[in-house]
């Protein structure tokens, strides 16, 4: 630890450049999680409202709607079905057009029989629709359709972009700190040939700059963490306050996520490049 103190006093830069370079990586990354979590709870919100509806053949018995029933709520992507009566679905068309049974002069019930199936994940919904249409005894099948297929299109939009860019951030913090370690490295190297004369190994002298850059890391992660959630907490109140029937995520839901990701991801990030630098470094100088 007093190699720490020593260095840092001695060129404090260094120190400040590798816990902002961590800060600015976790910061991105924080906004991303931001984003995810709110993709995931608008998807569990909307789920529901993407129910799949496959409507049967006109002359299928009950024994098979039931069989069918059965059949398919056994799959794994399927979270329940549920058996809609031709009686029934006349009675929704009445409803909800606001008609009675006079408006709609019909000797026999037009509405077929068909079953509601609610999918585990929104992302299930038009690979199941397909299995779906592939059973004879159905008719027709709809879902959310475009307004599904679009959202969960800006959702994979989301998280490739989003990956790309968190790809491209960390490749460049790790170039900054593996950078600023060999700045180090060659700045201390008086300090480290002493060390040598007083026997110490090249894997004492690494721990103690692992050392450094775990407290950088740790530094730059939790000011991250700090400066994120201050700013998720004003910017969510908004949002609740302003658009008070969207589905806002919480900070509270996912706080603790957000506080593990950045103590690993800012303690990796700097870890692996100090280690990648003074590998190599105090290998050429021994």
């Amino acid at each position: 630890m007093r190699f720490f103190f020593r260095r840092f006093a001695r060129r404090p830069s260094f120190f400040i450049i590798g816990c902002l370079s961590i800060f600015f990586a976790q910061s991105i990354l924080n906004v991303f999680l931001l984003g995810y979590f709110e993709m995931e709870k608008m998807k569990e919100m909307w789920r529901s409202s993407f129910t799949l509806r496959a409507f049967f053949k006109p002359d299928v018995s009950s024994q098979v709607v039931e069989s069918m029933r059965d059949k398919i709520e056994n799959w794994s992507s399927v979270q329940e079905v549920t058996i809609v009566e031709q009686e029934e679905a006349h009675q929704r068309f009445l409803l909800y057009f606001g008609l009675s049974e006079e408006d709609l002069p019909v000797e026999e019930n037009p509405f077929p029989a068909s079953l509601e199936i609610l999918p585990h994940r929104l992302e299930d919904l038009p690979a199941l629709a397909r299995e779906i249409k592939k059973i004879e005894v159905f008719d027709e099948v709809v879902y959310g359709g475009k307004n599904t297929e679009n959202l969960l299109r800006f959702y994979h939009f989301f998280i490739r972009v989003g990956s790309i860019i968190l790809l491209g951030v960390f490749i460049f913090v790790l170039l900054v700190i593996v950078s600023i370690t060999g700045f180090r490295v060659r700045f201390h190297a008086e300090e480290i040939q002493v060390l040598r004369l007083m026997g110490a190994t090249n894997r004492q002298i690494r721990f103690s700059f692992l050392g450094e850059g775990l407290i950088e890391g740790l530094l730059g992660g939790m000011s991250a963490l700090v400066v994120s959630s201050l700013a998720f907490r004003v910017l969510l109140d908004f949002l609740h306050t302003s658009f008070p029937t969207f589905f806002w995520v919480k900070l509270e839901d996912f706080f603790l996520p957000l506080f593990i990701i950045n103590v690993m991801m800012s303690s990796i990030l700097s870890l692996v490049g100090t280690v990648v630098a003074t590998r190599s470094l105090l290998r050429d100088k021994a």
